[in-house]
């Protein structure tokens, strides 16, 4: 049986990967990783569903920014980019959230 919300197997794969392609700085702030200066690179699921890797879902961040933004990002709110700027770094994930939302069955059909 699988479990829900749990990392796959290739996990540590998934998220080298992410780290990699971020150039292994934080999207967000830019700081490198840097363990003595508590800038350790990690990966953050930004529907807060670890099971989830799509790549619009998993960014590289710091474990400051990490800790700054977990839990204030809810990825089926509504965005209101015209009246509320959304953050560079942030702006690729929502476009990706937005596409797989064009995908995805509607739960009222």
């Amino acid at each position: 049986m699988e479990r829900l919300n749990t990392y796959p197997p290739n996990w540590p794969a998934i998220a080298f990967s992410i780290k990699a392609g971020a150039g292994w700085k934080c999207e967000r702030c830019k700081h490198p990783n840097d363990r003595p200066t508590g800038h350790v690179l990690t990966v953050h699921h930004l529907d807060g569903n670890k099971a989830n890797c799509a790549a619009w879902n998993l960014a590289a961040l710091c474990q400051r920014c990490h800790l700054a933004i977990q839990n204030r990002i809810r990825m089926p709110q509504t965005f209101f980019d015209a009246f509320l700027p959304v953050s560079e770094w942030f702006k690729p994930h929502l476009a990706g959230y937005l596409e797989s939302l064009k995908h995805t069955p509607s739960p009222n059909p």
